[in-house]
């Protein structure tokens, strides 16, 4: 109770509203001061002054004042340098289960056992890194006597580049990066996975990594790769400023952008004046070039010969390449819609920009900052629900459910389901400055994820109380990846990294930005002569200047997810398992459906896992012997275990016959405990 009265500070505010005290009672008025101590109420009834403590106050009414009347929230906590000691992370960790343990004894549930090492390992990889540990990996852990093996694989693995692919995933959930966005004619998707994944890679702070992409500014294929994250939804600002509030602050404002909310209490004005943020983005164009594709254009359609339509198409290609990005840092006003419905403004009046929660920003508009200005905002330490957001999603990664479910409808009177653990999660984001790897490297450590998952039937994940981590079954992508695995355990290697996916189209922004129109053409002559019967542009271009993709790699499908097309194609195993199709926030699900029976019975594992000549699962196999210990090098290759003795004898019949290990394997595969996690 003590770290939500301490969130109190000074501040004077204006509006009636109404607080509720715990004896049942409530006062209208204002909130004139407030500290850690004390509060300053008039009464609207009389105008009285009248002090009282916030520990008079029900849990509603305190959020309240945390979330529109506190001004230094977090920005005091001192920030720890990372890699965290082992011993600190221990601190963190155990602290957290015992806030967990309290729970569960004020509501007398039982927690489940402690996991074996199998289930550990190969929940820990998943977690972790998105894909089942290999043979090798799985076998070196199970017989580690090592008593810090635990502690050892972690860091292993959020070290490793398993972790920045896995991550990439859950992260191009969240924004919903794709390859191709409407009216685009190049991926613009592959600059935006590039600048994320290298974030991810160089572990850039998250509040970092937001600021970047919400202040972002400059040409995309030149110094604003971030801009990105507002081409994504190009020519859409209000829906832009919908996606960013959802994601980053876990509250829903699209019903407020065509009327007040009929849920919670943000008007349409409120909307409006949050999106005067980012105004200035405009169609994400810089316009300076414009003038060339038009006169590109104007010889195009004089030519009017057999290669116009060839040429179109490449001038459209330029054109995207000279002409996406932001040439300003935010103008801070916007006109009111047309069809503004309520009556607290008018059609076509210009506000300025206001955020909605506290600390308030100092705008200033003749600065023309304002992005830069809602960057800060957004990402402050201050603000009430960005540390709460970001400690919630990660917490929802690593466990299943959330504190605080769903994860991005919160209002004002949400509360999460542990407020104490809650608590100290955003404390420890706060403290170890918004490193992710940090904070789940925490969170790995505790032993709740040590604990065997919750099987039994719970009522919500609202109600969830993490008697262990929840039981679920794996993503389209860490299926996808687990399966890729098996045929190349160098998976997550150099030998295994695959960018044909992700185009680079700077060799057209560099070969012709400082190009005028005549000269573009005279190019496009050249180039159609020399690449006769190819009309790729960008194949053609990357051939003359010797950047051209290795077209020999083999198996260029069996790579990891992160390196496919964004979305996958509608028919993929992983779009089939519910990945994301990238068009809405974290829309990825886990419902069963009758095409994920059919590919793990006779699909995609039958022709790309089982027939593979050379899978490194297979060959692993062979190598072994004796019956029993094939059938324990299949067990550990798949499951992450060896196989009991029931297990063992049943097989030993199945392992001597004719593709006796395909039909091993194919039960394996086919089971629920290889594509759930337990």
């Amino acid at each position: 109770m003590k770290h939500l009265i301490l969130l109190l500070f000074s501040f004077t505010y204006v509006f009636s509203e109404t607080l509720y005290f715990n004896n049942g009672k409530s006062v209208e008025g204002k909130i004139l001061e407030a500290n850690a101590t004390a509060i300053l109420f008039e009464k609207a009834e009389d105008k009285q002054n009248f002090r009282f403590p916030p520990s008079m106050l029900t849990e509603d009414s305190k959020k309240q004042l945390e979330l529109y009347h506190s001004t230094n929230r977090y920005s005091s906590i001192p920030t720890l340098p990372t890699p965290l000691s082992q011993k600190k992370v221990d601190q963190y960790a155990g602290y957290i289960d015992q806030l967990v343990d309290s729970k569960l004894r004020q509501q007398r549930l039982g927690k489940t056992k402690k996991a074996n090492d199998s289930t550990y390992v190969r929940r820990l990889y998943l977690t972790a890194i998105g894909r089942i540990p290999t043979y090798e990996e799985a076998f070196n852990f199970l017989n580690d006597r090592d008593s810090n093996k635990k502690n050892k694989l972690i860091e292993k693995l959020l070290n490793s580049s398993g972790y920045a692919n896995h991550q990439m995933n859950w992260m191009s959930d969240m924004l919903r990066i794709k390859d191709r966005v409407n009216g685009t004619n190049i991926n613009v998707g592959s600059v935006y996975r590039k600048w994320v994944k290298e974030s991810i890679a160089s572990n850039k702070p998250y509040d970092q990594m937001v600021r970047d992409l919400v202040s972002s500014e400059g040409r995309l294929l030149d110094d604003g790769p971030a801009i990105s994250y507002y081409l994504r939804d190009r020519g859409m600002q209000a829906d832009n400023l919908s996606h960013t509030i959802r994601i980053f602050l876990g509250t829903r404002l699209e019903c407020a952008m065509c009327h007040n909310h009929p849920f919670d209490k943000w008007t349409q004005r409120q909307f409006y004046e949050m999106t005067a943020f980012t105004s200035g983005i405009g169609n994400v164009r810089i316009g300076d070039a414009q003038k060339k594709i038009g006169a590109l254009s104007k010889i195009i359609s004089k030519k009017a010969d057999a290669q116009s339509g060839t040429f179109n198409n490449w001038r459209n290609q330029v054109r995207d390449s000279l002409l996406f990005g932001i040439d300003n840092k935010g103008v801070g006003t916007i006109k009111l819609p047309k069809d503004f419905a309520e009556d607290d403004g008018e059609p076509g009046e210009i506000v300025n920009a206001k955020a909605m929660f506290t600390p308030s920003p100092v705008l200033n508009p003749s600065s023309k900052n304002s992005r830069e200005v809602f960057a800060d905002w957004l990402t402050s330490k201050d603000n009430p629900r960005f540390t709460t957001v970001i400690a919630n999603r990660i917490w929802k990664q690593i466990y299943g459910a959330g504190l605080i479910e769903p994860i991005d409808s919160m209002m004002d009177d949400t509360m999460s389901s542990n407020e104490p653990l809650m608590k100290f999660l955003e404390r420890i984001m706060v403290s170890v400055n918004y490193d992710l790897k940090a904070y789940q490297r925490i969170l790995l450590s505790t032993n709740l994820f040590q604990r065997e998952s919750k099987k039994e039937d719970h009522k919500s994940l609202e109600e969830y109380s993490f008697e262990g981590p929840i039981l679920r079954r794996m993503t389209g992508e860490q299926l996808w990846d687990s399966l890729v695995t098996l045929v190349y355990n160098d998976i997550d290697s150099k030998n295994r990294v695959y960018l044909h996916n992700s185009q680079d189209y700077r060799v057209i922004y560099e070969r012709y930005k400082g190009m005028n129109a005549s000269e573009i053409y005279s190019d496009f002559e050249n180039l159609i002569k020399i690449n006769e019967g190819n009309r790729n542009f960008l194949l053609a271009i990357e051939k003359e200047s010797g950047s051209k993709l290795d077209k020999k790699f083999v198996d260029r499908h069996l790579v990891r997810s992160n390196y496919l097309q964004h979305p996958a194609p509608g028919g993929h195993l992983i779009r089939q398992f519910g990945g994301s199709d990238k068009e809405q926030i974290d829309n990825s699900n886990s419902e069963p459906n009758t095409t994920q029976v059919l590919n793990l019975l006779n699909g995609f594992v039958e022709t790309n896992i089982l027939n593979k000549k050379g899978a490194d699962f297979i060959t692993q196999m062979q190598s072994e012997k004796n019956k029993s210990n094939q059938i324990e090098s299949v067990f550990i290759s798949i499951l992450s275990r060896k196989p009991n003795a029931k297990e063992e004898s049943i097989l030993q019949d199945f392992i001597s016959k004719k593709d006796g290990f395909k039909h091993v394997s194919w039960i394996l595969l086919n089971s629920h405990e290889f594509i759930f996690i337990k």
